[in-house]
């Protein structure tokens, strides 16, 4: 059997220093397999966006066991023209990882650069644009494009359709879904939107205070929650769905 895209046993993170350190995640354990998509649900300062960047090293003040087994992870956010380069055109902004890389053939990145862009269904006329001249489902292709044109295998999408349209929204995560199957990929998928996360992902992690409270295969979690607050969520999605 493949070992774990990562693994997080008992762990904690903080901010702060001194006086001011804080604890934000209490006592996580999660595992993510090769190939599969797990949702990381709750509200707005659940713990979510600091789990991912613990995986993505970008938080380090950390107690417990965080071993990630996949080269080059990479983050797609939620506001694509926030991550882009504004003054650049959007072939720069796809080889510029190449080059950082080491792909010093200017051809072979040009290459690598027009067969990610049709992975992600854009056209060779938007290689010239920059990110102001594209729509909002446009800059989030290049995002995942830009995430993806290293080789990485696993993606963390911290909510990557929330600031679009529901068409859009259908489009990125059908677009998503193509992806893992063409490239087997694995995703961890954080949202606060559980009718996404129930969309694209094979499993789901509940979380509420920095700690996660229920986990599961979607199926299970979505028709028998266990826990109060999960029970809260759904809920919640259901009314609104209403």
């Amino acid at each position: 059997m493949d070992e774990p895209i990562f693994t997080v046993s008992h762990l904690n993170s903080f901010y702060g220093r001194g006086k001011d350190r804080r604890q934000v995640l209490r006592d996580v354990s999660l595992t993510l397999a090769p190939g599969e998509a797990l949702g990381v649900v709750g509200e707005s300062g659940s713990g979510k966006s600091t789990l991912a960047k613990c995986l993505l090293g970008l938080v380090t003040d950390i107690e417990g066991e965080l071993a990630v087994n996949s080269p080059r992870p990479q983050m797609v956010f939620q506001d694509p023209y926030g991550s882009l380069n504004p003054a650049k055109t959007v072939g720069w902004i796809l080889e510029e990882p190449l080059r950082a890389a080491g792909v010093k053939d200017r051809e072979e990145r040009r290459r690598r650069v027009e067969e990610m862009l049709s992975l992600v269904e854009l056209e060779p006329e938007h290689l010239k644009r920059r990110p102001a001249q594209l729509s909002g489902g446009q800059r989030q292709r290049v995002a995942i494009a830009a995430a993806l044109i290293q080789g990485s295998r696993f993606l963390v999408l911290d909510e990557p359709v929330s600031a679009l349209d529901v068409t859009l929204q259908a489009q990125i995560m059908r677009l998503l879904a193509d992806l893992k199957e063409r490239l087997g990929l694995s995703y961890l998928f954080i949202s606060h939107d559980l009718a996404v996360v129930y969309q694209l992902c094979d499993r789901v992690a509940v979380m509420t205070a920095g700690q996660i409270v229920e986990q599961g295969d979607v199926d299970e979690v979505y028709d028998h929650p266990r826990h109060e607050y999960t029970k809260k969520l759904l809920a919640a999605s259901l009314a609104l769905d209403g």
